[in-house]
């Protein structure tokens, strides 16, 4: 499926991540849960089966997909720019450097808990594997996904317990500025929902940073899939394909099962740590290629295919949408806005989240109808190109 200069397919699978996405960021739009555990604030039965189900099938994943969908993008853009110019690398660095800038302002000025930051700054690296054989940069993602695991079991042969104690958070410490968050963000003033976003960028980023490994992981085993051409031209891969989904979610489910199996364990043991690394960097990586691989062979059934058609548009706008979510929801749940932060349980939650999607489907649609980016997009491109790039169709 491609359109022109676009992958339809791709476009799809971007815009089923961006739903993702938004389904695991609204709990941190509408609650200060960097803090407080919003499965002690919502005890009704239904908020926690929604709480769990995203845990299990959306925290770690949805990133995990886009990540992945960011190295095969990079594969595509160097192709495309060596056609182009003698000097695609820098045309990408300066690609980079302009995104950098999108996320520092969507990070400090919409909200904190922005990735494009961390992908602009990870994504630099790409351009050393850019050159590199398929089966090399594979090897160098798998080694990033286990080499985390291998040393916590090396680190904590060599010294014990010791190597975790203190890892456990200050629960106290967490709880006072969670209620400072709710209070600030919910009915503060601009200065003040200005000051607890810039401490909660930190925070996050600390959070990303910890990451990078997984991050920049899924970044290269993008970047293989876009040399070998796997999501590009799907139809001769399918048979590869059908049997990456099954071992994927295998993998995926056996990983996540055993890092929910020790979530109420002691956070300084060896047990959590380790669930939660093997949730982080197996469980999260495998549901991700899971997902893209099921959403390419939902696309080869012709009811698949006009179901998910509309996706495409969301998925091609990709950037805007993903700041366009962030606009919405600041304004739900901010003082400035409906002040609803902190007041909206997970179902109703799940609720807001369909609702901005469907919106995003139906504007994403009407635009894309008319002009040939979005007006992130469209935007990135001219600034990356030094000269202004036609909008209108």
């Amino acid at each position: 499926m491609q359109t022109a200069n676009r992958i339809t397919a791709l476009d799809i699978i971007r815009g089923v991540a961006l739903l993702g996405i938004l389904i695991v960021n609204m709990g941190l739009f509408s609650f200060p849960a960097l803090y407080l555990d919003p499965v002690t604030s919502w005890p009704a039965w239904s908020d926690q089966l929604v709480l769990q189900l995203i845990r299990f099938f959306g925290e770690g994943k949805f990133i995990s997909m886009f990540s992945f969908l960011f190295g095969l993008g990079f594969t595509i853009f160097i192709q495309r720019a060596a056609a182009k110019t003698n000097h695609p690398a820098r045309l990408f660095a300066r690609r980079l450097l302009i995104l950098l800038g999108i996320g520092l302002i969507h990070a400090h000025f919409i909200w904190y808990g922005d990735v494009l930051c961390i992908y602009s700054i990870a994504g630099i690296m790409l351009l050393f594997f850019r050159n590199s054989r398929p089966q090399t940069v594979l090897i160098w993602a798998l080694s990033l996904l286990l080499v985390p695991i291998i040393l916590l079991l090396i680190g904590y042969w060599l010294s014990g317990p010791a190597l975790l104690a203190g890892s456990a958070p200050d629960i106290a410490s967490d709880t006072a500025i969670g209620k400072l968050a709710q209070v600030t963000y919910s009915s503060g003033t601009f200065y003040e929902i200005f000051m607890q976003n810039r401490h909660d960028v930190w925070v996050t980023r600390i959070g990303y940073t910890l990451i990078i490994p997984q991050i920049f992981a899924m970044f290269l085993l993008g970047t293989y899939a876009g040399k070998r051409q796997l999501f590009q031209d799907i139809q001769p891969h399918l048979g590869w394909i059908k049997r990456l989904a099954i071992w994927a979610l295998l993998v995926g489910v056996i990983a996540t099962v055993a890092e929910f199996a020790y979530v109420a364990t002691p956070q300084d043991s060896l047990a959590y740590t380790l669930s939660q690394l093997i949730g982080n960097y197996v469980g999260g990586p495998a549901f991700g290629i899971f997902y893209i691989c099921a959403v390419a062979l939902i696309l080869q059934l012709a009811r698949g295919r006009k179901i998910l058609t509309p996706l495409a548009a969301v998925g091609q706008m990709a950037a805007t949408n993903y700041i366009m979510q962030s606009v919405v929801c600041v304004f739900i749940f901010y003082s400035f806005g409906l002040g609803r932060y902190g007041h909206i349980s997970p179902v109703t939650g799940l609720g807001i989240t369909m609702a901005i999607y469907m919106m995003q489907i139906g504007f994403s649609n009407w635009w894309m109808a008319r002009f040939s980016n979005g007006p992130v997009e469209w935007m990135w491109r001219t600034l990356t190109y030094g000269k202004v790039m036609p909008l209108k169709r």
